[in-house]
């Protein structure tokens, strides 16, 4: 009797609460994060942090005095300790998540794992380093040492004492085959951080058929980020562009922050595309009193990672 009792409830639950239930699953990141559904969401993302002391101070100019809201740090790098102070130190201010590296792209300046380059043998160079283009990563690297490094850089970052919002990747090389997608999607799910996905990536819809997306899995719907071309014609024009033109959903630019000095231009030698000059004009837009009239003028709201992570990956 009690057995059919409960029986009849939980139907009579179901029937009153499906509607409500589908609702939820159906809802636009927008909603979940409680705004309209057809609201302009935007995250202004500074790549590259922890590289050099000329990008942590420019990332932190720009989170400070800008409109910046959100950065990530590539563990790896020489300058790392210093920009995870400043993380841990504002960790309830600032969002910051971590730029999974294993890659090494620049001409004289270089890193490798960031544990220990013996065991991840497969993402090494002859000269002790990370291969400098993801083509390399993708002939040379196996999966197992890619998750190793990935566990790492996590691990190291936690250590450190940095609230991870989220995880990206640097260059995409921890994207940049199916196999490696699917790591970096299933890190993202232990440790219950947001990792930056787009429909964009190549072997999204065979990674997303085979390991079944869920509500809590963030998509981004368009990203955006500086070519050479739109470099050669005017950083300014491009993000002007792209501001007055931003459509309903979740947007994320991608930025990177340096000033253009001595440090910088001796990191980025011969290396004119992502270079100095690059990174300076970046700064140069994103702390203008222009860029945060173009925020105002079109309605968009910025968003962080941490609400992402807080309020869809971590929601009860």
């Amino acid at each position: 009797m009690k057995s059919r009792t409960f029986k009849i409830l939980y139907i009579g639950f179901l029937m009153f609460n499906l509607p409500l239930l589908a609702q939820n699953t159906n809802q636009t990141i927008a909603e979940k994060l409680g705004y309209p559904a057809d609201a302009k969401l935007l995250i202004i993302h500074a790549d590259d942090a922890g590289v050099s002391h000329s990008e942590n101070m420019a990332t932190i100019k720009g989170m400070e005095n800008g409109i910046v809201n959100s950065s990530s740090i590539m563990v790896p790098c020489p300058w790392f300790p210093e920009i995870a102070e400043y993380a841990r130190e504002n960790s309830e201010e600032k969002d910051f998540g971590l730029h999974l590296t294993i890659t090494s792209e620049w001409k004289d300046y270089k890193w490798g794992s960031s544990h220990s380059n013996t065991e991840v043998p497969s993402l090494i160079n002859d000269y002790g380093y990370f291969y400098p283009l993801v083509d390399s990563v993708v002939v040379h690297a196996n999966a197992a040492d890619v998750e190793k490094e990935i566990i790492w850089q996590i691990e190291k970052a936690l250590m450190f004492g940095i609230d991870v919002t989220h995880l990206d990747a640097h260059m995409g090389a921890v994207m940049s085959t199916p196999e490696f997608l699917e790591i970096y999607i299933r890190k993202g799910r232990k440790y219950r951080v947001p990792v930056l996905l787009s429909r964009e990536i190549e072997s999204f819809n065979q990674v997303q058929s085979k390991m079944e997306l869920t509500s809590k899995d963030v998509i981004v719907d368009n990203v955006y980020q500086v070519n050479p071309d739109s470099f050669k014609s005017g950083m300014e024009a491009y993000y002007t562009d792209v501001l007055n033109n931003l459509e309903p959903g979740l947007s994320c630019i991608l930025i990177h922050l340096a000033t253009n000095n001595d440090e910088m231009k001796a990191v980025t030698k011969e290396h004119p595309d992502w270079g100095s000059e690059w990174r300076q004009n970046d700064l140069d837009f994103f702390t203008s009193d222009k860029a945060r009239e173009l925020i105002e003028k079109n309605n968009i709201i910025m968003v962080t990672w941490r609400e992402l992570r807080d309020k869809i990956v971590r929601a009860d």
